[in-house]
């Protein structure tokens, strides 16, 4: 039997079935469909991902089919944000174009090798769940039906999740009122760099989709937005917007495919009904803006895969278990009301359709040109700057915040090669405090990586000032910090209380 039923073998149900077949878990994923479409809605992979691929050491296939883009618009903005060493503090600061299609066939490539099974032709019509377990019932393609049963299941299975629907979980939101378009295309005369433009007429953006010599082109034309998605645009509709917009259609021709998008909202109430839990689209729904869907996908993936791990070995227990499990709702939908405020502040900025929405376009534009505040909204959309659960109005600021900004011996690899699903890094800068952490962690140093003085460990960003240790989980946020205000500050008793709090997780 297996520990973990997935259901839905997109990039989300991918990555979890990864991060739990990693830690020995018996993982089996269930899909319905038995082949994949290379025309992708998704076809942005953000530097969050890419991060997150290279702690567990395949970042570089998807770089290597993708085509890496080192700005990104905020709601089709004309200064787009800009992505570097300083301002994301990763080994890759930039996002890649990569269609979905691509991504989740690498992603089935490493899952098999490591012993993910896999039933495709599979659909869910029902399921029970008690205290021990789940059972679902599945049709086959061929006509016959049986029962799967393990102690946990997880619905991956996209925004008309079935597993959701059947765990009733509710999903609240709103429905489209505008629709976007895209259409991916070849082209004669390709632009020099990403493209992105809004003006009187609509929003339109141009960059490399990732795939052959295509194109992505997209956008919100005013006088088209309230027309559904029943009715795809044409090649001829997106060659005269294109001009209309930007003053050239660019050579389009033989587009791959056309279609409409909708600015429809929604989150669900909570990610967990008892031993079931909804992640990636099955959770939550937005206007596809800045590429972020896959993102956050993978962090609710990341999120949940370490304490589900943590639970399934019994090294938490009780209610600690029910804490840590719960934990993984309370984090993630706050990350992601932060991200439907965002995405609904960017459907805003595209549909400049009256005086006072063209004027905040134009502020908003104008603001984005102020370098801090262009790093703070490029770490949001890359997925680096996520909100986090306060405990206290004295919270240090990197607390649940992403580990960036870290080197070993002036490499990011050191830190990436040490981290595993089940495996906390306590980073120690200060030579005073290596033999007494080391201590007071002692009961979990099975669990724990340690890295010291001697590691010649080096930060830079102004976040990491007056650091002298931090504790870091498997999903890589920072979840303790130690921070000395002058050298002749010490490690007081309620300090370590705090760390010790923080290992009960581990």
């Amino acid at each position: 039997m297996s520990d973990v039923l997935i259901v839905g073998a997109g990039p989300t149900g991918l990555w979890l079935a990864l991060e739990l077949r990693a830690a020995g878990l018996n993982v089996t994923v269930i899909e319905r469909n038995t082949t994949r479409d290379i025309r992708s809605r998704a076809a942005a992979m953000a530097a969050g991902c890419l991060e997150a691929f290279a702690t567990r050491g395949i970042a570089q296939r998807f770089i290597d089919a993708g085509v890496p883009i080192r700005s990104v618009h905020f709601g089709s903005s004309p200064t787009r944000l800009q992505m570097s060493r300083e301002s994301l503090g990763t080994k890759h600061p930039h996002s890649l174009m990569i269609p979905q299609a691509v991504t989740e066939q690498l992603l089935i490539d490493v899952c098999e090798q490591k012993g993910v099974k896999f039933l495709f032709g599979h659909t869910v019509v029902g399921l029970v769940q008690n205290s021990d377990g789940v059972t679902l019932n599945v049709e086959i393609r061929d006509g016959s039906k049986s029962d799967f049963t393990a102690p946990w299941l997880v619905g991956c299975d996209g925004t008309k999740s079935t597993i959701r629907k059947l765990a009733n979980i509710e999903f609240p939101g709103t429905e489209g009122t505008i629709w976007g378009w895209l259409a991916d295309v070849l082209v004669t005369d390709p632009p020099p760099h990403p493209i992105s433009i809004n003006n009187k007429s609509g929003s339109f953006l141009i960059q490399p989709l990732g795939y052959k010599d295509y194109y992505r082109t997209t956008g919100v034309n005013l006088s088209t937005m309230g027309v559904p998605p029943s009715a795809p645009p044409t090649i001829e509709d997106a060659k005269s917007f294109a001009i209309e917009t930007s003053g050239k259609d660019y050579g389009m021709h033989s587009p791959l495919w056309t279609s409409r998008f909708s600015n429809t909202t929604r989150l669900a109430t909570n990610f967990r009904s008892g031993r079931i839990f909804v992640v990636g689209d099955a959770a939550h729904q937005f206007f596809p803006a800045g590429g972020q869907g896959i993102t956050t996908g993978l962090q609710d993936a990341a999120n949940l895969a370490w304490k589900l791990v943590a639970v399934i070995q019994g090294r938490i227990t009780g209610v600690h278990a029910e804490e840590l499990l719960d934990s993984y709702n309370t984090e993630r939908r706050l990350a992601l009301q932060a991200v439907i405020k965002s995405t609904l502040a960017q459907t805003a900025l595209y549909t400049p359709d009256n005086p006072q929405r063209a004027a905040l376009a134009d502020i908003v534009y104008e603001l984005i040109a102020h370098p801090n505040i262009n790093k703070l909204l490029v770490r949001r959309i890359t997925g680096f700057g996520d909100p986090f659960p306060q405990e206290g109005d004295e919270q240090d600021s990197l607390i649940g915040s992403r580990v960036t900004h870290l080197e070993v011996q002036g490499r990011f690899d050191p830190l990436h090669a040490a981290m595993s699903v089940d495996t906390f890094l306590l980073v120690v800068m200060d030579d005073k405090l290596e033999g007494i952490l080391r201590e007071v962690t002692n009961p979990w140093a099975s669990n724990i990586k340690y890295f010291g003085p001697s590691d010649d460990i080096k930060s830079f960003g102004q976040q990491w000032d007056g650091v002298k240790a931090a504790l870091i989980r498997p999903d890589a946020r920072i979840t303790w910090v130690w921070r000395a205000t002058s050298s002749h500050e010490q490690l007081n008793p309620s300090i370590t209380k705090v760390l010790k709090k923080q290992c009960k997780q581990i």
